[in-house]
């Protein structure tokens, strides 16, 4: 796997039951490939949803706008890779620009960005990010390569 210039690359599997009747990977499947990894990449970063294990203050992370344009379907059960940065770091919002890619990295299946917004546990209100968090992000900051 070549490692991009900026963000982070990961593999993901696609399961049998998340192909539609043709054989190709859900339109809706695709978002949860991203969840799955960028959680993985998290939680390796010392992320928690558990307040009390976790290295940073966020915990409560929602999406705000989530954009996809798909270009090639997946097809079959396979291991995709899914590549990811950061566009910007706001006061309390982060956006993520994402490619669905082949494992040769030769096919763009799906681009797009997600904006998370992080909130206040007992407010429910947008906080800003704590300066942990920003640290560990800053090495995911980049703008995306052509394929």
């Amino acid at each position: 796997m070549i490692s991009p210039p900026h963000g982070h690359v990961a593999p993901v599997r696609v399961h049998f039951d998340e192909l539609d009747p043709m054989g190709m990977l859900h339109h809706s499947r695709y978002i949860l490939l991203f969840d799955r990894v960028i959680s993985a990449y998290w939680n390796e970063q010392g992320w928690d949803t558990d307040p009390a294990k976790s290295v940073f203050k966020e915990v409560i992370l929602v999406v705000r706008d989530l954009n996809i344009t798909y270009h090639v379907p997946i097809t079959g059960i396979s291991e995709p890779l899914v590549h990811f940065w950061l566009e910007k770091i706001g006061r309390s919002s982060v956006i993520y620009g994402f490619r669905m890619l082949s494992s040769d990295q030769t096919v763009v299946h799906a681009e797009g960005r997600r904006v998370n917004v992080n909130l206040d546990p007992a407010t429910l209100t947008p906080a800003p990010i704590s300066a942990e968090a920003r640290e560990a992000a800053i090495t995911l900051l980049g703008v995306p390569v052509q394929a």
